[in-house]
């Protein structure tokens, strides 16, 4: 519309100039030489009319044509401000629209700062609403946002495989410390390989695993505590004899292997099993003195299974051993001393007048010790007669024996028959020991010692000794 509007203002601009031109006059005819000028004659009216009649016509073109440039002028100038704005307001909506997705963590990175910036300098530089409109933010967007995310993933992956390198290493060092102690130990080479299988396979597993999760699940332990169990066994099994010590925290136990064995594998922490230490059973004879009371009365027999006793304190006892054999009981000299005292008598009577009456006593004792044994008896019997007699009688008489000075004459071949005498005499101790239990009755003080020489294996010998003056040795007589 403003190219017609000029087209016609250039119409009207040359229709205006060709009225205003006079008609151009003919060429000059040469002829004589030139005249005076005629003077002027005066115009006629009409002419001067025409003349002012074109001149108003040529005015109002020009108003005409002014008001229509002023007008076409209006219009463009409307036109372009109505494009500009809308240009302007469709760079701000594209401005916001390029705000609305580069921001974040996508801007601390070097290309998403230069997208940014070149979409921001093509949509300022754009000179057209469709030019700006064709400027496409989100395929813009989505490319940046696919790079940082692979490099998110990346540097996420990188990460995690630093911290899975890390924990691998953290756990096969914990692994290899693990069996540090348990490969120190004196193994057999068959159970030594079987703990390098088991280490390198956890090692292996280590190395499989995917994920720090997966590291963290293995677990050494329980293939430490059955391979100390394997080791306990083998130095249980490489002990001779049928018994072996336990010890723990100072504390020992005599086991037979099997039971040994058994309590081992009730442990589930293998941290208390390395506590533990395996000695084999020695067994030693000691020498103890001591009173009646605190050695089962005395009637302790040779080869009887014991347990050894100590008072600790004034009311307080513990266990010293809890197992020994009694090799043989030495009574003590009092012992073997017999004093045998006893008395006999009798007596009888008569008469003319036939009343006669007749008695007899009887009584002998024995003692040994502070017991004394006495048995006796007495009888009578009368009759009637006149005549009459009477009779009476006694003896007494006392020995004492002495196995001691016995012992030592048969030793110096002093006594006659030593042989058999020595026969007689063996077992003695025994045999008064069971004809005291028999009869109840107590031939031997209890404040006597007694000599008891017992086995006990080598582990209870300190404990034993360092009790010595509150020893109580008793009998195991069976198990419920």
């Amino acid at each position: 519309m403003a190219e017609d509007i000029e087209a016609k203002i250039r119409r009207l601009r040359e229709l205006g100039k060709a009225t205003a031109e006079p008609e151009t006059p003919s060429a000059p005819v040469p002829g004589p030489a030139p005249k005076a000028r005629p003077p002027r004659r005066t115009r006629r009216l009409g002419s001067i009319r025409e003349r002012e009649r074109k001149k108003r016509i040529l005015i109002g073109a020009s108003v005409l044509i002014l008001i229509i440039l002023v007008a076409s002028l209006g219009v463009y100038a409307w036109y372009s401000n109505r494009a500009k704005e809308e240009l302007r307001n469709a760079k701000l909506q594209k401005i916001h629209e390029l705000n609305s997705y580069f921001k974040g963590p996508i801007m601390n990175t070097s290309y998403g700062r230069a997208t940014y910036q070149e979409l921001y300098s093509r949509i300022n530089a754009a000179r057209s609403k469709e030019e700006v409109q064709k400027i496409d933010v989100v395929s813009a967007y989505k490319q940046v946002l696919t790079k940082y995310q692979q490099e998110l993933a990346k540097k996420k992956a990188e990460e995690e495989q630093k911290m899975l390198n890390e924990a691998k290493a953290n756990k096969k060092a914990e692994i290899n410390l693990l069996f540090q102690s348990l490969l120190a130990q004196p193994l057999p080479d068959q159970l030594k390989n079987h703990v390098l299988e088991v280490k390198n396979s956890l090692i292996q597993d280590v190395e499989n695993a995917t994920s720090v999760s997966e590291v963290k699940a293995i677990n050494a332990v329980p293939y430490l505590t059955q391979l100390w169990r394997d080791y306990y066994s083998y130095k249980i099994d490489s002990v001779k004899g049928k018994y072996v010590v336990l010890e723990f925290n100072g504390r020992k136990i005599i086991y037979s292997k099997e039971d040994a064995k058994a309590y081992l594998s009730g442990i589930s922490n293998y941290t208390t099993l390395m506590m533990y230490t395996v000695q084999p059973v020695k067994f030693v004879k000691i020498a103890v003195l001591l009173t009646r009371e605190r050695v089962v009365g005395g009637f302790i027999s040779p080869n009887s299974t014991v347990m050894i006793f100590a008072k600790n304190g004034t009311k307080n006892y513990i266990k010293i051993a809890d197992m020994g054999h009694v090799d043989m009981v030495l009574l003590p000299s009092d012992a073997g001393i017999i004093n045998l005292n006893e008395q006999q008598g009798s007596s009888s009577s008569s008469s003319s007048t036939s009343n006669s009456q007749e008695s007899s006593n009887q009584q002998s004792s024995a003692s040994a010790g502070q017991t004394s044994v006495s048995q006796g008896g007495s009888s009578s019997n009368s009759e009637s007669s006149s005549n009459s007699y009477s009779e009476s009688s006694s003896a007494t008489s006392y020995y004492s024996v002495n196995l001691g000075e016995i012992m030592r004459a048969i030793s110096s071949g002093k006594i006659a028959g030593s042989t058999e005498t020595i026969k007689q005499l063996q077992n003695y101790g025994d045999n008064l020991l069971a004809l005291e239990e028999k009869l109840q009755l107590q031939n031997v003080p209890n404040g006597v010692p007694f000599l008891i020489i017992v086995e006990v294996p080598s582990v209870y010998v300190p404990d034993v000794l360092s009790h010595m003056d509150s020893l109580y040795i008793g009998e195991v007589v069976g198990e419920s």
